[in-house]
């Protein structure tokens, strides 16, 4: 009897571990399509005219899918998952990883405020330069203003004292909120929290996570200087001309607001820093966090406004469908960046593509999105550029056709006064001379002035981000200047010589 109801016991405790193991089989299988994928972003790379791109899957510990897509350069060189690319502000969570572990080896404290490791650090409300604290840095709740830190990504600086004086031209800074009170996204939280790893670890930036976190994850093609990720393959980065991708080799590297989102990464390197976050900070038998660090990372801290959101510490927790998703994107001047952790389904995805346009690139950003709805067995979302970008982009490259059309009229105009025995009254003549001066005062200020501040930044990285804009918006400005100036005169000249009295 015993021995049957062994036999028993054992043959049903067979038949579980065979479901079991079924079940997880076929979970894998339709969990991860990877020709649909790869379909899907050969596709949408055709459609939309992207360069090169690389995409990298895990699952549980281990990467599943690794590829590379089009070209890393003008002269044809294949994107391969081994490639480096820019990954923009992906790299935020890399740097609060940094900051965690100095948490864990007591060298520094979430709530301790910024002047006990930076005694220097100031902005322009010296009260508040007192109690900044590092959380707030982390959670984007400082109240610096998100305009300085894009303003900074066109800061060529390669000095070693880059990420310093980055830190120390926000003495200037006025606040837009007291610290810890609300959520504003800023690259300047990230760059202060580079320099306090610098403080505290007496190392350089570079070379503290060149060595506690590339180096323990094996990542062998990931840098944080240019110059060497160019001698590793770097994939070129094209800027968008008129909707038409250029390669651009020489775009500036901000070295200042490296910690923010300068870090240059492969595919393949992505797959074990993805590992590491999904497996409670392991990678291979290698620790580069604790479980309870990593979980602190991963925690929906601030409420994002505007959306469902939250931000953690350097990553956002959102929701696809029911699905928990803690992401982060990054795009920098001619590169786009995204990546997932999806904990409940035990996956990963990140993607780099060598392209990006702020106007005119929502269909771009949202391609590795879709990837992951593809893996969830979730349809995916079409998106369209949104309607005030595409009205901006128009206006703006419409206004050099605008001032042809106004210098035509203004010539044509002072030669039918020349022809005419009917010259115009002085309130005409005022008029005349007013209304082109104010109109080209105008068009100028706002492409000068008003455009740069409505994307919160200067017009240096406006031409960086979106170069055919930029350049059209300095070029007219500058223009509308001069022949405001000169039109002006032209028709003051015209209008008060001698052969050509005014009327009364």
């Amino acid at each position: 009897m015993i021995r049957k109801m062994i036999f028993i016991g054992l043959t049903i405790l067979v038949f579980i571990s065979y479901g079991l193991g079924v079940g997880q089989s076929f979970a894998k299988t339709e969990l991860i399509n990877f020709e649909e994928v790869d379909a899907y972003i050969s596709t949408m790379m055709e459609e939309l005219n992207i360069p090169g791109a690389a995409l990298v899957i895990v699952q549980g510990d281990q990467i599943v899918h690794l590829k590379g897509f089009g070209v890393a350069d003008a002269d044809g060189r294949q994107v391969t998952p081994q490639t480096p690319f820019f990954t923009g502000s992906t790299g935020k969570s890399i740097t609060a990883l940094a900051i965690m572990q100095l948490v864990e080896a007591g060298k520094i404290k979430l709530d301790a405020p910024v002047q006990t490791y930076l005694p220097w650090f100031r902005v322009a409300d010296v009260k508040a330069s007192e109690v900044f604290t590092l959380r707030q840095l982390l959670n984007m709740t400082s109240g610096i203003p998100r305009s300085i830190g894009q303003e900074q990504l066109s800061n060529t600086d390669l000095s070693d004292s880059a990420i310093e004086n980055n830190v120390r031209t926000l003495a200037e800074i006025e606040l837009i909120a007291i610290p810890g009170e609300r959520y504003e996204y800023s690259n300047a939280n990230y760059v202060t929290l580079g320099m306090i790893i610098q403080a505290v670890t007496g190392q350089s930036y570079e070379t503290y996570i060149q060595e506690h976190i590339f180096q323990p994850l094996d990542m062998q093609n990931s840098f944080a200087s240019k110059t060497e990720a160019q001698q590793a393959g770097l994939a070129v980065g094209y800027q968008k001309w008129f909707g038409i991708p250029i390669a651009s080799p020489n775009l500036p590297f901000a070295r200042g607001s490296l910690p923010a989102g300068q870090l240059i990464l492969s595919a393949e390197d992505f797959g074990h820093y993805l590992i590491a976050q999904l497996n409670e900070g392991n990678y291979q038998g290698v620790s580069v966090l604790s479980p309870e660090g990593i979980t602190k990372l991963h925690h929906p801290d601030v409420a994002m406004p505007g959306s469902a959101d939250y931000y953690a510490m350097g990553w956002e927790v959102q929701h696809f469908q029911d699905v928990e998703v803690v992401r982060h994107n990054g795009q920098v001047p001619g590169y786009t960046t995204d990546m997932f952790l999806v904990p409940q389904k035990n996956i990963a995805v990140a993607m780099v593509m060598n392209t990006f346009s702020p106007l005119l690139g929502v269909r771009e950003s949202s391609i590795p999105g879709n990837v992951l709805r593809i893996l969830l067995g979730q349809p995916t979302i079409s998106r369209t550029e949104f309607v005030q970008m595409r009205i901006i982009y128009a206006l703006v490259m419409s206004i050099p056709l605008l001032h042809t059309f106004a210098v035509l009229i203004m010539l044509r105009r002072i030669r039918f006064w020349r022809r005419s025995t009917q010259l115009p009254t002085r309130m005409q003549a005022t008029r005349y001379i007013a209304l082109p001066l104010i109109w080209n005062i105008t068009i100028a200020y706002v492409l000068l002035v008003t455009l740069p501040s409505a994307f919160e930044a200067n017009i240096s990285t406006v031409i960086l981000f979106q170069p055919d804009v930029g350049w059209v918006a300095v070029v007219s400005g500058a223009f509308a200047i001069v022949w405001g100036v000169v039109g002006t005169g032209i028709v003051i000249v015209g209008l008060y010589k001698d052969r050509f009295p005014m009327s009364k």
